[in-house]
């Protein structure tokens, strides 16, 4: 056999497995974002991972037809939360369809992206850079060259870490930006209100792993990530990577005591490997004086998902 008749039928294994891959989906307006309470919620902000972007018009429809969702809310969505995989490759064309796509809607929305594994880890100081520099265009921050930041909407604390050199799978977090988030978090929760953080790979032992994905973790850094959040009370971890879809280890305790949670967004532009496996989930985040409310969302089709999962709304009281 050829090389390339077997890289042919690779692909077409590989594309079997997928049949999302290249469908176009139909962006329903009939049921619109409705909030609990809209008139008292105080940040709003809806998150996605892994688009995973080719250079393919049916991904940046499917894309666009996250942000079009949105702006069809009947309650205002403040901020965007991409946890990270935004291209495939991580090639200058991927990364042009994604932020060609998100510039139409940059008056609308705050965008915080985090760099995942496939972004960086064929090219990670170029991408490092075409990402950063559209965080800082985006938020009108300065990153110093870094792979984390944070941004205040409404009074309410929101950081991304990410990886500092490139690593196959996992991330390399520094002390630096441990100190960081250590100070960040300290300051956003001063007066018991909640602070997200948002990183592509999850913490090590959650949502499952080892088990669903050997290498699925944040890496070496992830106690020590971890043990900082779990200092402070209301704190929510934001994480991609897994491609674990709706299921019953979606959302995971990190500290009862400090009311400190981590949620694992599925993939976005292919199916899931576990529960409600639908490509196009994400979850939208209702954040109230007294709680936060996740809700699961197909976010291609426009409409909020179905089923017996405990984890298609999640609702957290605050603590103080």
């Amino acid at each position: 056999m050829s090389l390339e008749i077997f890289i042919d039928k690779y692909k077409k294994q590989i594309k079997s497995m997928f049949p999302a891959y290249d469908q176009v989906f139909t962006l329903s307006e009939e049921e619109p974002i409705k909030f609990i309470d809209g008139d008292n919620v105080r940040v709003s902000f809806a998150s996605i991972a892994d688009t995973h972007l080719i250079n393919k018009e049916s991904a940046t429809v499917n894309l666009n037809n996250f942000f079009l969702d949105l702006k069809n809310s009947e309650n205002k969505i403040d901020a965007v939360l991409m946890a990270g995989d935004l291209t495939d490759y991580g090639r200058k064309c991927e990364y042009k369809r994604f932020f060609d796509v998100f510039d139409k809607y940059k008056n609308d929305f705050k965008l915080f992206v985090t760099m995942g594994n496939h972004d960086v880890r064929f090219q990670f100081g170029r991408n490092q850079k075409i990402i950063m520099k559209k965080a800082e265009e985006y938020l009108n921050i300065k990153t110093n060259r870094k792979s984390f930041y944070s941004y205040d909407i409404n009074g309410y604390t929101f950081i991304v870490i990410g990886t500092e050199k490139r690593v196959l799978e996992k991330a390399h977090i520094t002390q630096e930006q441990i100190d960081f988030l250590d100070k960040e978090i300290k300051r956003g929760t001063k007066d018991n209100k909640p602070v997200f953080v948002m990183c592509h790979q999850a913490f090590a032992e959650t949502h499952g792993l080892p088990e669903v994905w050997k290498t699925g973790d944040m890496g070496e850094q992830s106690d020590d990530v971890r043990a900082v959040m779990e200092k402070y009370k209301n704190v929510f971890f934001i994480n991609g990577h897994l491609h674990g879809g709706v299921f019953e280890k979606t959302f995971e305790v990190l500290n009862e005591e400090n009311n400190v949670y981590s949620l694992s967004i599925p993939g976005y532009r292919k199916e899931n490997n576990f529960g409600i496996t639908d490509c196009g989930v994400g979850y939208y985040g209702e954040v109230y004086d007294d709680k936060v409310v996740f809700t699961a969302r197909n976010f291609v089709k426009g409409e909020n998902v179905k089923g017996d999962c405990e984890y298609i709304q999640i609702t957290i009281d605050l603590v103080k």
